[in-house]
C-alpha cells in the first residue's frame, strides 16, 4: 500500500510510522508524509513527504488531494488534530480510498470537550464539569471580600473537578464498524510537553470495559487514544478521548500490539488475532536527525 501520514512532525506521527517500519521488514509499504512544518521530523523517516498548509488554511484540501492523487495512495492514517477537517470531508473527499478513523459525528463528539461532557456524563464516569461564568469566594468573609467573577462569555473555558491520582493513557483499537478490538492501559510515570516519556503498561478490567463501552457508545472506529485520572477516592475518571493515535501509542507496539499491523491486516481482509499485551515499562528519549 501507499499509505499518508498527515502530522509528520507529531510523535504520533513518528511512533505509527515507527510501528509501521516494525512489521514492514520486506519495506512493501510506501510511507508518505505531510506536515506544514517543512522541518518535520517524520519527514525523514518516510519516502516521499510535502510541506502542506495548515488545516485552517482554505488551500489545505487542495494540496492534500494534491498529494493522494500524485501518490496514488490507498490508505490515509491522521495523527493530530486535523482528524476535525479531514473527518468532515470524508463523505466527498475519500470515497475512494480507506480512512481508517472516525467518521464526523464520533470526532465532533470528542473534540468538542464540552459535547464530549454532555454527551457522556449520565453513562460514564466523568469530571464534574461547566462552561458557565462561576463565582469564587473565600470560604469565611465578609463584605464580599475575596469575590470574584470569573467571566467566561468571552474566554470560552471548561471548568472541572480537580482529579489528584494516577493518570493513565489507554490505546484502543476499533474496527470500522465501532467493534473494540484492543484497550491497552498505561500509567503516565513521566510526561513532557503533554507526551509521555515513561509509561507503565497494565491490565485493568474495570478501566478496560469502560473504554470498551464508551468507544462502542460514541461509535468510534480507528486508533483512539483515551485518558483517565483518577479521583480522591481512587474511582478513575475520563478527562479526555482523542480519535486518533496518540503521542505514546508506541508504547503498545513496544509491548507487543502492533495497531498498524492489526489496521493491515484488516484492510487486506485477513483473520486478525490480536495478542495480549506484555506489562512492561517503557522509557522514551530523544533521538536525533541531522538534515
Amino acid at each position: 500500500m501507499n499509505i499518508l501520514f498527515t502530522g509528520a512532525g507529531g510523535p504520533a506521527a513518528v511512533g505509527a510510522i515507527k510501528s509501521l517500519q516494525d512489521c514492514d521488514s520486506q519495506n512493501k509499504h510506501k510511507i508518505v508524509s505531510v506536515d506544514c512544518d517543512e522541518l518535520a521530523v517524520g519527514f525523514h523517516l518516510s519516502d516521499k513527504s510535502y510541506v502542506v498548509p495548515k488545516t485552517d488554511d482554505e488551500l489545505y484540501y487542495t494540496k492534500l488531494v494534491e498529494v493522494i492523487n500524485k501518490e496514488n495512495i490507498d490508505l490515509v492514517l491522521p495523527t493530530s488534530d486535523d482528524v476535525i477537517p479531514i473527518s468532515w470531508a470524508e463523505n466527498w473527499l475519500f470515497s475512494d480510498i480507506n480512512l481508517f478513523m472516525s467518521g464526523w459525528h464520533g470526532v465532533n463528539k470528542c473534540t468538542d470537550k464540552f459535547l464530549f461532557y454532555e454527551t457522556c456524563c449520565e453513562k460514564f464516569p466523568l469530571p464534574t464539569t461547566t462552561n458557565k461564568s462561576i463565582f469564587k469566594k473565600p470560604n469565611k468573609g465578609k463584605g464580599s471580600r475575596g469575590v470574584k467573577l470569573i467571566d467566561n462569555s468571552k474566554e470560552k473555558y471548561i471548568y472541572q473537578e480537580y482529579l489528584p491520582g494516577v493518570e493513565y493513557t489507554i490505546d484502543v483499537l476499533c474496527d470500522m464498524d465501532s467493534n473494540v478490538l484492543s484497550t491497552i492501559p498505561r500509567i503516565r510515570l513521566q510526561t513532557k510537553a503533554g507526551i509521555s516519556t515513561k509509561a507503565m503498561i497494565i491490565r485493568n478490567e474495570n478501566i478496560e470495559s469502560q473504554c470498551r463501552e464508551i468507544a462502542k457508545f460514541l461509535e468510534l472506529k480507528g486508533a483512539v487514544c483515551m485518558q483517565m485520572k483518577e479521583d480522591k477516592n481512587g474511582n478513575p475518571k475520563f478527562i479526555e478521548i482523542n480519535p486518533r493515535f496518540g503521542g505514546g501509542t508506541y508504547f503498545t507496539t513496544l509491548a507487543g500490539v502492533n495497531f498498524i499491523k492489526i489496521i493491515l491486516d484488516l484492510i487486506d481482509g485477513k483473520e486478525v488475532k490480536v495478542p495480549e499485551p506484555n506489562e512492561v515499562t517503557i522509557l522514551r528519549y530523544f533521538n536525533e536527525v541531522v538534515v
